[in-house]
């Protein structure tokens, strides 16, 4: 071999080591950020499912946390300012709807099941707290569902508002 094809089979060589430790680098980069997520996810999980587990066997008395909005003692105008709050919340907050019916006799009552995280379900009973009319909630359940790797939980819910001419 001649000292040019030499030089040529080094410099390729080198190349070659200079792009595999610029891979293992990137890879090694890529994965201390996957690994920092993970624990995120992970702490966030394991605190909800200590949450839920607390929460799962207790009978909770909801006229303190849900009891009537008294701070809006104005009544919803109609049926479609009332759901249009309620939709608002939910949408704000990422949750899924999964039915939305309403009382055939009272447009003031609304029933609902949602799913998403417990923390966007808070979220949301919060934002209803605010509506712009007196409202509360009248029953909630909650459940985990256990096939789900997160904090992903189902809500029965049933909201009332007070309505005009009601």
């Amino acid at each position: 071999m001649n000292k040019n094809t030499y030089l040529i089979f080094m410099g390729l060589f080198f190349l070659l080591c200079f792009s595999l430790s610029g891979g293992v680098w990137w890879s090694l980069s890529e994965l201390e950020a996957v690994r920092e997520e993970y624990d995120l996810l992970e702490s966030e999980r394991t605190s909800s499912v200590a949450m839920m587990e607390t929460m799962q066997n207790r009978n909770l008395d909801l006229t303190e946390i849900t009891g009537l909005n008294i701070d809006n003692a104005v009544s919803a105008h109609d049926a479609v300012e009332f759901y249009s709050h309620v939709r608002q919340a939910i949408e704000k907050n990422n949750m899924e709807v999964i039915s939305m019916n309403s009382d055939s006799d009272n447009d003031g009552i609304l029933s609902l099941q949602l799913q998403g995280s417990y923390y966007a379900l808070a979220h949301v009973i919060a934002d209803w707290r605010v509506m712009p009319f007196a409202s509360r909630i009248n029953s909630l359940k909650l459940k985990r569902d256990a096939g789900s790797p997160s904090n992903t939980i189902s809500a029965q819910v049933i909201i009332e508002a007070m309505m005009e001419g009601k």
